[in-house]
């Protein structure tokens, strides 16, 4: 639709948001701060969440059904952000009233479902993505800005852990996966971002909780294309520190870097090369978000992102392609710890 705002047409999008748990909030804040979105609608399995969230904005309204989101002639956009063994069926109901839609990670709760989720997407015109923000977090774009510095990366070491001792709904088998699928994802995601396609997994995951159904504890070691090595761990056990930790150990140099959801000055980097060390300072945006402060505003970049994508009919940086391929190596994380062997995967054109 079209809108005359301050006296210039411009074109906007009518949102609708299904879930409304943190991440729901989360897109709700960053779409609402979008001049080309308009929130219409809230779902969520527990309806007074939704009525919560529909009455922080104003002319919203909270429905009962998700359906009632996907098949509204008048929304453009829906953001998914219920758990992930409920998006192939919502993700396929969107597209069907053509509509465009954000997804959060992980894509699907199996892999079978987000192959159909990518099938799905590019057989259609309108535009869907897989929620990977972290590619806009300031710190990993300084990132992108330094890696020609180090040369070619060989090695790539990734810790995220936290401490989570309580029991959720993510803890249930029905997800297909635990800690490496909901917090690793991104980091398979920026793995195959600087270096390149990941080629084989060998991997140990456990479950050291009794009262959980999945992995809470997770080591996957990588290797690349180009013959690069990475190693990944993820768990909820961590009681010193919530930070995301990154090395990119390449020819000529290293980058360490690192930050945490909760915390903005968790923010550093710092560069190494034969000239020596160097502390690389992260301007801390005026706003960041109030769910993740540790993210910044990487939500409302990949938000945007998103919307100039459908503006400028493109592709989205981390499309339903991302997503699936993130899946295929979650999956053979989990094959390699079931199997006890190192388990090799088709290599992707890129």
């Amino acid at each position: 639709m079209a809108i005359l705002n301050k006296g210039v047409l411009m074109k906007y999008f009518r949102v609708g948001i299904l879930g409304c748990g943190k991440m729901g909030n989360v897109y709700a804040r960053w779409f609402s701060r979008n001049p080309h979105c308009q929130i219409t609608s809230f779902y969520n399995r527990t309806f007074s969440r939704a009525k919560e969230l529909a009455g922080k904005y104003p002319g919203t309204q909270a429905k009962e059904s998700w359906q009632e989101i996907t098949d509204d002639p008048h929304v453009d956009i829906v953001g998914i952000c219920t758990p992930s063994h409920e998006h192939l069926e919502q993700l396929e109901s969107s597209v069907k009233s053509n509509k465009h839609v954000l997804c959060e990670k992980p894509m699907a709760g199996s892999l079978p479902e987000s192959q159909r989720m990518y099938d799905i997407a590019t057989e259609t015109s309108v535009k869907v993505a897989i929620d990977f923000q972290m590619r806009f977090h300031p710190v990993i774009v300084k990132v992108d800005e330094l890696l020609p510095r180090i040369g070619e990366i060989f090695h790539i070491d990734f810790v995220f852990g936290m401490y989570r001792p309580e029991i959720t709904w993510r803890h249930k088998s029905i997800q297909g996966g635990g800690v490496l699928k909901e917090l690793g994802s991104h980091l398979i995601d920026l793995s195959r971002h600087w270096v390149g396609e990941i080629t084989a997994v060998s991997a140990q995951n456990q479950i050291i909780s009794p009262l959980r159904e999945v992995e809470d504890y997770s080591v996957s070691l990588f290797e690349f294309s180009n013959k690069a090595t990475g190693y990944l761990s993820c768990n909820y056990y961590d009681r010193s520190s919530r930070n995301i930790i990154g090395n990119l150990i390449g020819s000529k140099g290293q980058i360490n870097w690192q930050f945490s959801s909760y915390d903005p000055d968790d923010s550093r980097l710092r560069i190494y090369t034969d000239s020596g060390e160097e502390d690389v300072p992260i301007v801390i945006p005026e706003e960041v978000d109030l769910v993740y402060p540790g993210h910044l505003n990487s939500f409302g970049r990949a938000i945007d992102h998103f919307v100039d994508c459908i503006l400028g009919d493109n592709e989205p940086l981390t499309g339903t392609a991302e997503g699936l391929r993130s899946m295929q190596i979650t999956d053979a994380s989990y094959r390699s710890a079931r199997e006890r062997k190192r388990i090799k995967l088709i290599t992707q054109k890129r």
